[in-house]
């Protein structure tokens, strides 16, 4: 009988074993150049869900789609969306959806839901079962789903725990995305070709995220030319309209291009000739801008030719102006659908906004932690950091599992802003209950809201088995919830590279061609002026005339940027930026170089502040300490004035800096942006291109250490003040009110000055009238 059992237990295994480790057929080969997808582990077994995959097979042409770097989905409950645009030939193509992702063990596969949507029609249902290695999946996008233009992608994730049960648990549940095999399969050759102005948004992302245009000019030293390349990567970053665009410039084609990477070619035809050779198109004596096909690169190109560089200007114009005009349409809101669920509403003064504007549905929530995310978007010249407050109008329920201590917390810009307790028992429905915080969080352009509700309840303490598969609702958010944001004081500050960076501000006030001073026209530079000048006009949302200038004699005393290396940058842009002319000799290092291995022995700043804060006047540090965590002050905004900015000195650890100081004539701003060496300078900014960096830029100076990609900033000091909307007594007394609450001891002085006034106007009147005696 025991052989008899021995037998079906080893038959019934091997039938397991024979369903669950088929081997997964490597997908097509895009080469070996390191062009395509990266291959999956040849034994890698297949997934459940997957869908069955032919034995070989080459496709012409796919698409990344995920605009980021890195995609890290955390906690329970999380919804990705953005979009993505196709042209009429893509979406009229067969396609397939590659996705590939690994997950935490934690994750309970059989609790857990991972559901892939495409204009709101469910593609893909994913099974979180990848812990052990990652999983790399194929599925048919229905017929009809994809259309020209843009296509919502949405990435849905319900995420449980195997065991526990506790809120810090949320933090052990993650699923990695995987950019790099994520990507759209179209089998129609025509898909890969671009033809129209508006493909130039399909030019998508590469496998890290970003939308690349390769600009190909082979008189690009010659300075005639800079002024149009530098209109062209405007027009281009406005049409693309993506989070992580970037430019690269040579003299010469490359071999290949990557997916996401657009090659342009800018010259005239005794430039291009040599490049293009038969496929130049016959222009004759007339410019022409069109996408054609190369056998060099085996993708579509845009050529921009002209018989000279006199009229290529002209023709680069034309063709960014219907970007220009396309993008001053949005003035009413930021533009991030393509990294976002929607475009972000800009709030110019008190507005409400439900939560159904904002983009939050109604839902309900049977985990541990819920979460729900918005933007909102803010002037150039918004001003009110240090009074006031923001407030959220919460619709929403909560059942009686949910247990006092539970909290309601508000994050603005990934710093927590408020908590509202959960003191009740027995659950409860709340209309219209206040959450406030102070506005101190809040920065000019786009600022990212987060609702968190940390609930506590006696079954997830017993957390018996198998409790984390509860789908009992324990609560519930409505969209009829709104956001409210009060009047706040309207006028723009100088240095503020948080202006700069979200807004563009003051870049963008006029139509006066700006100054860019580049001390030397190379590829490095043009492409880091380039990526600049085009964050900033994707920020502005318009195009920025530029006036390419190498002389400070054509700067003048207004708005101006300077780029170069720190020992070609003049001396009165160092000192007017407060960056410290020692720097020239001392800032040179080439970062990187080998460690110094003769060091002085390690110390630690812990022993340094033993030492230092170990005297009788302790006190004073401990009393500081006591009013920050407290009342939120310091011996620092205890004060009349704002602290006037000292020079500043890079460290060798820095590879690159943007510094920013008023101009000299007070009217506006000077921005420099240098580093050691041109090298440093070009690498510098293209890390700075990322979404998420470029919103660390703010201060008024933001360094970069390229060796621990580190970004750090320099608060701004003493500032200038510039008025660009109209003058009104609410304005005035909502900018007094955050001046004075940001310079506390100058109220203070006020507060005195006031009174005493206020008590020798009253004895004078006592006077006035016979009722005052001596």
């Amino acid at each position: 009988m025991a052989r008899i059992l021995l037998a079906l237990i080893a038959l019934l295994a091997t039938s397991f074993l024979a369903n669950a480790q088929v081997p997964t057929t490597v997908p097509f080969d895009m080469g070996n150049d390191g062009t395509g997808p990266k291959q999956p582990p040849a034994s890698q077994p297949r997934q459940p869900s997957a869908p069955s995959q032919p034995a070989e097979e080459t496709l012409p042409f796919f698409r990344y789609i995920i605009p980021a770097d890195e995609m890290r989905i955390e906690g329970e409950n999380v919804d990705r969306s953005w979009s993505v645009y196709l042209t009429e030939e893509q979406a009229n193509s067969p396609a397939r959806l590659n996705v590939a992702f690994q997950n935490s063990i934690f994750i309970a596969p059989e609790f857990s839901n991972f559901t892939i949507s495409i204009n709101n029609v469910k593609v893909a249902v994913p099974e979180l079962s990848a812990s052990e290695r990652p999983a790399d999946l194929r599925y048919q996008v229905p017929e009809g789903v994809l259309k020209p233009g843009y296509n919502l992608v949405s990435f849905d994730f319900e995420q449980r725990h195997r065991t526990d049960c506790g809120l810090e648990s949320i933090y052990d549940l993650w699923t990695d995305i995987d950019q790099e095999r994520t990507f759209l399969l179209f089998s129609d050759p025509n898909a890969a070709m671009l033809s129209r102005l508006d493909d130039l948004r399909a030019v998508g992302v590469d496998d890290e995220g970003r939308t690349r245009f390769h600009i190909v000019a082979p008189a690009l030293n010659q300075q005639i030319t800079a002024d149009p390349l530098l209109e062209l990567s405007q027009g281009l970053a406005l049409l693309a309209d993506m989070p992580n665009t970037m430019f690269t410039y040579s003299k010469s084609a490359p071999a290949k291009f990557a997916s996401g990477v657009l090659p342009v070619y800018v010259g005239t035809p005794a430039e291009l000739q040599p490049l293009l050779g038969s496929a130049l198109p016959d222009i004759g004596t007339t410019q022409t801008a069109r996408f054609i096909s190369t056998n060099q690169s085996g993708k579509s190109v845009l050529v921009l030719m002209a018989p000279s560089w006199q009229r290529i200007g002209p023709l680069i114009d034309s063709l960014t102006r219907p970007a220009a005009q396309t993008a001053s349409v949005k003035q009413e809101a930021y533009s991030t659908h393509s990294w976002r669920s929607q475009d972000t509403q800009l709030l110019t003064g008190r507005r409400t906004l439900t939560f159904e504007q904002l983009g939050i549905p109604s839902q309900e929530f049977s985990g541990r932690v819920f979460r729900a995310e918005f933007a909102i978007g803010l002037p150039a010249d918004f001003y009110a950091n240090a009074y006031g407050e923001a407030k959220i109008m919460l619709d929403a329920a909560y059942s009686p599992q949910v247990l006092p201590g539970s909290r309601l917390h508000v994050f603005v810009n990934d710093q927590l802003a408020s908590t509202w307790p959960i003191s009740t028992v027995n659950g409860a429905v709340l209309r219209r209950t206040p959450i406030t915080f102070t506005m101190r969080h809040l920065k000019p352009g786009v600022n990212k809201i987060v609702l968190e509700a940390a609930l506590l309840t006696k079954s997830d303490a017993e957390c018996l088995p198998g409790a984390t598969s509860d789908t009992t609702a324990r609560f519930a958010l409505f969209d009829s919830s709104e956001f409210v944001m009060p009047n706040f004081g309207r006028v723009a500050q100088v240095p503020d590279l948080w202006a700069t960076s979200g807004t563009a501000f003051p870049y963008a006030r006029g139509d006066a061609p700006l100054p860019l001073f580049i001390d030397s026209l190379n590829e490095n530079t043009l492409a880091t002026a380039s990526d600049f000048t085009a964050k900033l006009a994707n920020a502005a949302r318009q195009q920025i005339p530029i006036d390419v200038v190498h002389s400070m004699d054509d700067v003048g005393p207004g708005d101006a940027i300077f780029i170069g290396s720190v020992g070609q940058v003049p001396a009165q842009v160092l000192r007017t930026t407060k960056i410290s002319e020692t720097s020239r000799s001392i800032w040179t290092q080439q970062v990187g170089g080998d460690p110094n291995l003769d060091q002085a022995p390690e110390t630690t700043i812990e022993e340094w502040d033993q030492a230092v804060t170990a005297g009788w006047y302790n006190w004073i540090f401990e009393v500081e300490k006591y009013l920050k965590r407290n009342y939120d002050l310091s011996f620092d905004t205890l004060r009349f004035l704002p602290r006037p900015d000292e020079d500043y000195l890079p460290p060798n650890s820095i590879s690159m800096l943007i510094a920013q100081e008023p101009s000299p004539n007070d009217d506006g701003a000077w921005t420099l942006i240098t580093a050691p060496t041109h090298e440093n300078l070009d690498l510098g900014m293209t890390a700075l291109m990322k979404r998420q960096h470029w919103n660390a830029i703010q201060g008024r100076i933001t360094t970069y250490n390229r060796n621990t990609g580190v970004i750090d900033n320099v608060p701004m000091g003493s500032t200038t003040f510039i008025f660009d909307t109209p003058f009104s007594i609410r304005n005035m007394r909502l900018v007094i009110t955050n001046w004075f609450s940001t310079n506390t001891m100058s109220f203070s002085l006020a507060l005195v000055v006031v009174t005493i006034l206020l008590g020798l106007a009253t004895k004078g009147m006592l006077k006035l009238f016979g009722r005052y005696e001596d």
